[in-house]
């Protein structure tokens, strides 16, 4: 339980701080998310993910392998 909360949470601040941005062009948190699959690493990002600031990329990558752990995929 403690753990989907704080990734809902994680989620939400990182939408927020991403729906901040004034420049359109920019990929969000949520196209991030999409693109991340399971040969994603720290240096080897989605190009949806190159703006991600690197904290944002890794709760993203955590929040991922989370969610994949819960669906046994």
């Amino acid at each position: 339980m403690r753990i989907r909360t704080a990734t809902a949470l994680a989620a939400g601040l990182l939408l927020a701080l991403t729906g901040c941005s004034s420049d359109s062009t920019h990929y969000t948190a949520d196209d991030c998310a999409a693109a991340i699959t399971a040969t994603s690493t720290k240096t080897d990002r989605p190009a949806e993910c190159a703006d991600t600031s690197d904290e944002d990329y890794e709760l993203l990558i955590t929040a991922y392998i989370i969610k994949q752990s819960r669906t046994g995929s």
